[in-house]
């Protein structure tokens, strides 16, 4: 009985669904009521329903319309839609005789005037013809994350402008590429769902295999009014749960500040607890940005690790723990505290050039006195009230900072020496090394060939610098289609020239930049410069720190726009030629080679194997950083492992013990549509070390999917030639054409600067 009625009470609320018809607005309100996995959601139907009563309707491009006069009836006729937007204007296009139409059929978004002229009861109407994206990103709190440990709960987060109940599903695929219809945690339905319930979906992985789940979501054309639509694939790596704390130090002096190292899950939250003589100063490494107490709660970065820093103001052993909130586990160190009296609080490095601050803290006294390598350099520092001390010497008129290497700096209390006096038979107060470094520049890819719509890392150091210039030049030079025509634009520049600033670290000068390849770039090698105007703050003779205001000026007539007709190398001449070609430049440039081209993985060639040894399974990809799969399969499954794509390479290892003999075939997948298949022997016998293939493809430092490009040309009259890959199936021509590059630059500067001697 119960199920009759609420077969009844479905009936009901199907047709009350239907029939709802507002005659406030154009658009038809219609949806109805499916079942996914023994739960109810309420979708749209497969159109959108617009009346042609003259009030104006939103469509979005790729969703099918059914037409209604005033009164709610289907148009016996064809609707005509003219357009009214400026592009193409006065076009029509028209629905078949019963009013359907499919807004694919317009091509373009903007505005039409919808008219039926063999239509009773209708007005011309505007439809509003525009476009939708679905963005999905993978939440914990506030935080984008791209991992997650195993048991805990993270969010997907939905923005898009569709219509509530338009009916999506979320493609969920585990490690093993199988899909994933609901949440084996709780019964979560993925599939055949709508909009609403997937925009703040909480996701438990409690029981989820480890490994690396995928993400995206799409719309069912059947109840999403027509629209076929789906977001970005997310990737999501499920890991176990831990936390660990260590201290750089476990025995310290009273207001000495220790270096605690906090690793855990990314996007975890974690409370760190000290005790109450603990102090955590605030705005020092990861700490809070004020001063704290015992307690604080944070959590952990994207790269799994935090760093903070404790001071405990009295002696004796104090425990600090950190708190894994999210899964409930826990660690401590312990920390020893004896007696010190002076705490020095400085970069490990300094630039010779710069000024060597000296910073510090002081348990007693009035002033302090500062040597290096034993030598008094400054006298009669004041200690303040709080404790601390400060004052800057000049690098490198002060004694021992003109040289690179390290130096002792040593602390001493309310002592009376002089200037220049030795004091290497005393004892001192407290210490610290710095390396004194010279500046300069290091650059280096992720890999020396990229993907088109995929990334790129660049990283380095520059040492003396506040931040590096990045720039990329099409194979065709400024007017070719670079890797990011917006950026171009943003900065008045040609679209085959892009240009990045990337700010470095304050504690080691490192800098690091994932720069984005758009898909219709062209192929072939690009010239990326990694840049910096050296200690006078300015590029060569150009008298300013931006490098193409001063190019504009002085090589492209006051526009450089006019750098659309250069060629690639004559591109890198000017920045030679403005940079270290000219006379007394302290500037730093390093080029790099980046070979950009079509998605790709290949196998290499497999060697037969006796059953019961290692099958060695090796290849190359410009999906750097990509997680693909490798199986094997024949008279025996040998099944699929998924590996990471590192440097260009990618190897997987397949267990053969109780393989049956035969042939099998080798398939790998970038899980983007790029596959590649090879076929190998396992043959009956024993197995022995001796019988073990040797992989055709070996792990390099720059591989690439042809001869690499140079991985870090440096322009200076003296190059060093590039490591290239030996991986088969290649052309040579690119390896020709980076070291033709690469001596045509050097060739350059050293000419440039014979000829200003």
């Amino acid at each position: 009985m119960a199920s009759k009625i609420w077969k009844i009470c479905m009936a009901v609320a199907l047709a009350f669904a239907v029939l709802v018809i507002p005659t406030s607005a154009s658009v038809i309100s219609a949806t109805q009521q499916k079942l996914s996995y023994g739960q109810s959601f309420i979708v749209n139907y497969n159109n959108i329903s617009i009346k042609l009563d003259g009030i104006d309707a939103n469509v979005i491009l790729g969703q099918d319309i059914q037409f209604y006069d005033e009164n709610g009836r289907k148009v016996a006729g064809r609707v005509i839609l003219e357009r009214q937007s400026d592009e193409n204007k006065g076009e029509t296009v028209s629905s078949d005789s019963n009013g359907w139409f499919d807004t694919r059929l317009l091509n373009n978004t903007g505005n039409y005037t919808a008219t039926c002229p063999d239509c009773q009861s209708v007005q011309p109407t505007t439809i509003h013809v525009g476009t939708t994206k679905i963005i999905l990103e993978l939440k914990k709190g506030t935080s984008t994350i791209s991992s997650v440990s195993q048991g805990s709960h993270f969010t997907i987060k939905l923005t898009t402008s569709l219509d509530a109940n338009d009916g999506v599903s979320l493609k969920v695929k585990n490690p093993d590429g199988d899909t994933v219809k609901k949440n084996p945690a709780d019964g979560t339905v993925f599939d055949g769902v709508n909009v609403s319930y997937l925009q703040n979906l909480d996701i438990n992985t409690t029981g989820w295999e480890i490994g690396t789940y995928t993400f995206r979501v799409s719309t069912s054309e059947t109840k999403a009014r027509g629209l076929v639509l789906k977001s970005e694939e997310k990737t999501l790596e499920i890991v176990k749960p831990s936390i660990e704390i260590k201290a750089e130090e476990t025995t310290v002096g009273v207001g000495e500040p220790v270096k605690l190292t906090v690793t855990g899950v990314p996007g975890h939250n974690i409370t760190v607890t000290g005790g109450q003589y603990a102090l955590f100063p605030g705005g020092v490494n990861n700490n809070p940005s004020n001063d704290t107490i015992d307690t604080f709660t944070h959590s952990i970065g994207s790269g799994g690790k935090r760093t903070y820093t404790v001071i405990f103001n009295k002696t004796g052993s104090h425990k600090v723990k950190v708190t894994d909130t999210d899964s409930g586990k826990e660690d401590t160190v312990d920390i020893s505290v004896v007696k010190r009296k002076v705490t020095f609080y400085m970069p490990d490095t300094c630039v010779i050039g710069d000024d060597l601050v000296i910073n510090g803290t002081a348990t007693a006294g009035d002033t302090v006195d500062i040597a290096i390598d034993d030598v008094i350099v400054m006298t009669d520092i004041v200690i303040d009230d709080n404790g601390n001390f400060k004052e800057d010497l000049p690098t490198p008129d002060t004694r021992g900072t003109g040289v690179e290497g390290d130096i002792e700096i040593e602390a001493f209390i309310d002592k009376n020496f002089v200037v220049g006096q030795h004091v290497g038979d005393f004892s001192d107060d407290g210490f610290i090394i710095v390396s004194m470094v010279k500046g300069g520049l290091t650059a280096e890819l992720s890999s020396g060939f990229a993907a088109l719509g995929d990334s790129f890392i660049v990283n380095g150091t520059a040492p003396g610098s506040d931040a590096v210039d990045i720039i990329t030049i099409a194979p065709r030079g400024g007017g070719g289609k670079g890797i990011d025509p917006s950026n171009s634009a943003l900065n008045g520049l040609p679209s085959g020239i892009t240009i990045e600033t990337v700010s470095t670290s304050g504690d080691d000068f490192s800098f690091s930049a994932e720069i984005d390849i758009q898909k219709n770039a062209d192929s072939g090698i690009y010239l990326v410069f990694v840049l910096t105007p050296g200690k006078d703050g300015e590029y060569g003779m150009l008298g300013t720190d931006n490098l193409f205001e001063g190019i504009k000026r002085e090589y492209a007539g006051g526009d450089l726009k006019n750098l659309a007709a250069k060629t690639q190398e004559q591109i890198r001449d000017i920045i030679a030629d403005a940079t270290i070609g000219a006379a007394g430049s302290d500037d730093f440039v390093r080029m790099l080679e980046l070979k950009i081209g079509e998605r790709m993985v290949r196998l290499d060639p497999v060697a037969d194997v006796v059953a019961g040894s290692d099958l060695i399974i090796t290849g190359i990809s410009n999906r750097e950083g990509r997680s693909i799969k490798v199986s094997v399969r024949g008279p025996s499954d040998l099944g699929t492992k998924t590996v990471v794509v590192t440097k260009g390479v990618f190897s997987a290892k397949f267990n053969t013990t109780g393989a049956l003999p035969g042939k099998y075939t080798v398939v790998v997948d970038d899980r983007d549509d790029h596959t590649d298949t090879a076929s190998v022997n396992i043959t009956a016998g024993e197995s022995s070390t001796a019988k073990t293939p040797v992989p055709t493809a070996t792990v390099e430092a720059t591989p690439t999917p042809t001869p690499a490009p140079a991985q870090t040309t440096t322009p200076v009259p003296t190059q060093t030639p590039a490591q290239t890959s030996n991986m088969p199936g290649f052309e040579t021509v690119f390896a020709i054409m980076g070291m033709m590059i690469a001596i045509a630059f050097a060739v350059f500067v050293a000419k440039k600067r014979g000829g200003e001697r």
